[in-house]
This record gives structure tokens, C-alpha cells and sequence, in this order.
């Protein structure tokens, strides 16, 4: 496969796990509020669970604002439920940072998910090099799991996209118009390196699509003993 399409695999992958992670958080809230009658129980699970990724995302803002010499502010790791209880909407958590240039706000929001593809990447080599005790790989495996999902970007993470997207559409007509060449050897590097985090990003993918499916089932038993029906809005 070349470069192109495990380019578009990437950009599938992060899709459906943007799908799949707003999916898992409604069963969260849908399982608390059938067993408990509360939706913060639920919240607060999936809160938990993903805390670590929470960590990893927002340090990564704070970090590349920091190296960048924007100012930052307050940073939040755990979301504040009591200010709308009834708001299933999935939050987690923010770091305040003042207003920059379109680079800087790029770089700034974009970099939890550069992190992210690091950091998986070093888990998926743990991962395929083998030899691992049963709960060392499922160490990893959750490690996988929480990371992939964290990774994905906010709205507010995506402000800038529209000026770097003009700049992408700029920089491909210079180089089609320009005698430039790429490399052979980088096209091949970049190429085996996408594939690389293809493979880990799909793990992801399924690990989360057998999480939801085993609350899928879960929910459904539930709902047909109390005869109660969760509708996600």
C-alpha cells in the first residue's frame, strides 16, 4: 500500500474512533442511569477510566504552549459535573491559553494528537514484540485503548485547521507546479511508519468495539428486565 492510502487509513481510523469513543461514553451514562438512576455515575466512570489519556492530552497543550511562549491558565483534568447534571455530553478535561497567531493555535491544538501517535506507537511495538506476562499485555492493551481515544481532537483543539488546511492546498500545488522530487527512501519510511500506527489504531478500534458491545448487551438485558428504555439523543 502507499503512502496515499495508508494516509486515508489513518484519517478512517481516527473517524471511527471519534464515533465509536461519543458511542462508549452514552453507554456509560445509559448503564448508570438504568442501574442507578443517575447519569454521574457513569460519567464519573468513563472519567476515570480515561483519566490517564485526560493527563497525557492536556499536558501536551500545556507543554507546546509553554515551548511556543504562549501564555497559559488554569488547567483542568476533571470536568465539573454539577454545572449542568443533566448534559450527557462527553467532557473531560481544558487548559486555558491566550490568544495566539493560526501556526502557534495549530501546533498548540494539534498536539495531544502528535503525542498520542507517539506514544501508540511505542505501545505497539511493546505490544508486537511478544514475550509478555497476561497482565502486562493487558497493561498495554488498556494503554492502547485509553490513549487512541484521548488522542482525538476537540472543536475548540480544531479552530486553526481551516488555515493550515489553505496552507496544505498551497504547499501541493507548489510542489505539482515545482521540479521537486521526494525522495524514494522518506516516501517508503513515511509510508511503513503510517501502517505502523494503522495497526495500533485499528487494535483500538477493536478493542473499544468489544467494550461497547459487551454494554451494549448489558444495557439491552437491563432495559428488558425493567422494562425501561434508554433513547440517546
Amino acid at each position: 500500500m502507499g503512502l496515499l492510502g495508508a494516509t486515508l487509513l489513518i484519517i478512517l481510523a481516527i473517524i471511527t474512533l471519534s464515533v465509536l469513543r461519543a458511542r462508549l461514553h452514552f453507554e456509560f451514562v445509559a448503564l448508570s442511569l438504568l442501574v442507578f438512576r443517575t447519569n454521574l455515575i457513569g460519567k464519573w466512570l468513563y472519567t476515570l477510566i480515561f483519566l490517564p489519556g485526560t493527563i497525557l492530552h492536556e499536558l501536551s497543550h500545556w507543554i507546546v504552549a509553554e515551548l511556543l511562549g504562549v501564555r497559559t491558565g488554569e488547567i483542568s483534568i476533571l470536568p465539573d459535573f454539577e454545572v449542568d447534571p443533566e448534559d450527557n455530553r462527553e467532557r473531560l478535561g481544558s487548559v486555558q491559553t491566550a490568544k495566539t497567531g493560526p501556526i502557534r493555535s495549530f501546533l498548540i491544538g494539534a498536539a495531544p494528537f502528535f503525542t498520542g501517535l507517539f506514544i501508540l506507537w511505542i505501545l505497539g511495538n511493546l505490544l508486537l514484540s511478544g514475550g509478555w506476562l497476561l497482565w502486562q499485555y493487558a497493561l498495554i492493551l488498556y494503554g492502547i485503548i485509553v490513549v487512541g481515544s484521548s488522542m482525538l481532537l476537540s472543536k475548540e483543539d480544531r479552530r486553526a485547521w481551516p488555515f493550515v488546511a489553505i496552507l496544505m492546498v498551497i504547499l501541493t500545488v507548489f510542489y505539482y507546479v515545482l521540479p521537486f522530487t521526494i525522495p524514494t527512501s522518506f516516501i517508503f519510511g513515511a509510508t511503513d511508519l503510517l501502517m505502523a500506527l494503522n495497526q495500533v489504531l485499528f487494535v483500538t478500534v477493536g478493542a473499544i468495539l468489544v467494550i461497547i458491545g459487551i454494554s451494549y448487551g448489558l444495557r439491552r438485558i437491563i432495559e428488558k428486565i425493567l422494562g425501561k428504555k434508554v433513547i440517546r439523543r
